[in-house]
């Protein structure tokens, strides 16, 4: 699937591409996919992408999981009392205490 960029670009690269895209019959953006390709090629050596590799340990952290879900909790429970405020209705307390207790666990 295509997606839409928008970026500030020196004019001379943008009459450079327009005048490559005249000479050789080809879209600006087949132009700039190939040339941004390439620059990838030239700088890791290969071609495409190895997410397994370019990720790998991604998952470890320096914290044990217990830590990381307490810190979550934490915030999700601040969160929660500052934008979930019950003042006057009864109802409204009750959703609280059980969204406060689904928390919790």
């Amino acid at each position: 699937m295509d997606r839409i960029m928008s970026t500030r670009i020196d004019e001379s690269v943008i009459v450079l591409i327009d005048r490559i895209a005249r000479e050789k019959k080809m879209s600006k953006k087949k132009i700039i996919e190939e040339a941004i390709e390439n620059f990838w090629q030239k700088i890791h050596g290969k071609k495409g992408i190895d997410i397994f590799q370019d990720s790998f340990g991604a998952w470890e952290r320096d914290e044990p999981a217990a830590d990381t879900v307490r810190r979550s909790r934490q915030a999700l429970n601040q969160s929660m009392k500052r934008h979930h405020k019950c003042e006057t209705l009864s109802h409204g307390r009750y959703y609280r205490r059980k969204a406060m207790a689904v928390i919790a666990t």
